[in-house]
């Protein structure tokens, strides 16, 4: 019976130091791409930088070939994407978001 018991508390601490150690939802690093017209990537960068300094960066910016267009990586944490998004679209005229997936 005492082993049982012993058992059984190891194992409630094991699951308990695996909780603690998890992340919170709202930590997770997200990749959202963004394209735009060049000459907006100056207004989405200050959108950016203004939505939460150290939780938000543009990690890529690349020209679309035979297109005034750029793509734009920005890696956020998961509690700055509503803000993020706000922003940028009030900063602009036009552009796409793309598919938000979890960043590497």
């Amino acid at each position: 019976m005492i082993n049982s018991f012993s058992l059984a508390r190891r194992g409630g601490l094991a699951h308990a130091d695996r909780s603690a150690h998890a992340t919170e939802p709202r930590q997770h690093r997200l990749s959202l791409p963004v394209v735009v017209d060049e000459r907006d990537v100056l207004q989405v960068r200050r959108a950016v930088i203004r939505t939460a300094g150290g939780m938000v960066e543009i990690v890529r910016c690349v020209p679309i070939h035979k297109t005034t267009k750029v793509r734009l990586t920005i890696e956020l944490q998961a509690g700055a994407l509503a803000e993020t998004i706000q922003r940028i679209m009030q900063s602009i005229k036009a552009g796409e978001l793309g598919r938000i997936g979890l960043a590497l």
